[in-house]
């Protein structure tokens, strides 16, 4: 049976951006990390370097965040083919993929083998501070451009060995409130023009066994659907799948007035929103005119009999590239009667 990728906590989301110092306080604030470390990723840290196969010679900033289960990597891209480079000359800024594997050597190298024969290589890697290598898989064609970053630890205490240059210390409360609460990475929401093959090769790269199927339609299964503030009538398809930490959403669009098919006009496939949070009607609309104060308006909403309502923030400007989803429940027990079976409500909450 071929290896599959091991997954662990999930360490961070990457995302590629063109300049960090312009958008890290938005990250903070939004997030509520006031930690920030700075590693300028070049020749003094970085050996062994390759990108699509070759050796590489390529520079980027690393700044990585996290407030004890949320973790996020900023990558700006500085010089040198990368597979960070090539997201922003193709789609621009946005998500690029997730680090949640941790294995030993000998294991990637079964896992490496295994995978080449899947059609899955290796596009970027490189070994940092002579502690770690890591790997970025080449899954964009089976997970619908989403990149898979593996660690393979040099030495026990390859995580204490990474030092940072440069420590960024936020004080949240001067950057002004959290726009939402933000308990961890509920999931990641991927769209796919066929959500069925990205699940399928989700299961036999990872072993993703949990799921849960929604099948989304005005009318049908949901009401009050809005896009960009004018009633509409959507219909969309989606997968939830969960290991451990690691979640996403699979969406296949079925209709045009959404924002997933918005995005696949504008971008393909890939890594859409985020949803890190479970609001209430009230803080929610307590909130709202703050998000809006900052050009972050809702662009999508629906609400599903009287169990919950769901928004889509608009938060590509202030987040670069990323939509965020907001999830209201509208009664306490809105989880028994969405998912009459235990262990597919904690797919969704990771409870």
């Amino acid at each position: 049976m071929p290896a599959t990728i091991p997954v662990g906590n999930w360490q961070y989301t990457t995302v590629v951006v063109r300049d960090y110092r312009q958008v890290v306080c938005n990250f903070a604030r939004f997030f509520g990390i006031d930690r920030w470390e700075v590693i300028r990723v070049d020749g003094k840290y970085l050996s062994n370097a390759r990108f699509e196969g070759t050796a590489a010679q390529h520079r980027w900033i690393s700044v990585f965040g996290h407030n004890g289960q949320l973790g996020i990597e900023l990558i700006q891209p500085v010089d040198g083919p990368s597979g960070y480079q090539a997201m922003l000359d193709s789609v621009g800024e946005g998500m690029y993929g997730v680090a949640a594997s941790v294995c030993e050597p000998a294991q990637f190298e079964k896992l490496r083998a295994d995978l080449a024969g899947q059609g899955i290589g290796i596009r970027q890697s490189g070994t940092f501070f002579d502690a770690v290598d890591y790997y970025q898989l080449d899954t964009r064609d089976a997970l619908s451009n989403v990149i898979v970053e593996v660690h393979c630890p040099r030495r026990p205490d390859w995580q204490s060995v990474i030092k940072p240059d440069e420590v960024l210390h936020m004080d949240l409360k001067h950057l002004g409130p959290q726009f939402l609460p933000t308990q961890k990475m509920l999931h990641i929401g991927v769209v796919c023009t066929d959500r069925n093959r990205t699940k399928a090769n989700l299961q036999k790269l990872f072993g993703m066994q949990r799921w849960i199927e929604f099948q989304i339609e005005t009318g049908v299964s949901m009401e009050d659907t809005t896009y960009y503030g004018q009633p509409c009538h959507h219909a969309y398809d989606n997968h939830v799948g969960r290991l451990g930490d690691l979640c996403f959403e699979l969406i296949t669009p079925r209709s045009d007035t959404c924002v997933y098919d918005e995005f696949l006009k504008e971008r393909g496939e890939g890594m859409h929103h985020t949803f890190p949070t479970l609001c209430s009607k009230e803080a929610f609309t307590a909130r709202l005119p703050e998000l809006e104060k900052h050009d972050m308006p809702v662009i999508q909403g629906g609400r599903i009999g009287d169990l919950m309502e769901y928004y889509y923030i608009d938060t590509r400007r202030y987040l670069p590239g990323i939509t965020t989803e907001v999830v209201i429940p509208l009664r306490p027990d809105w989880l028994e009667l969405f998912f009459p079976n235990p262990g597919d409500a904690s797919i969704l909450t990771g409870d």
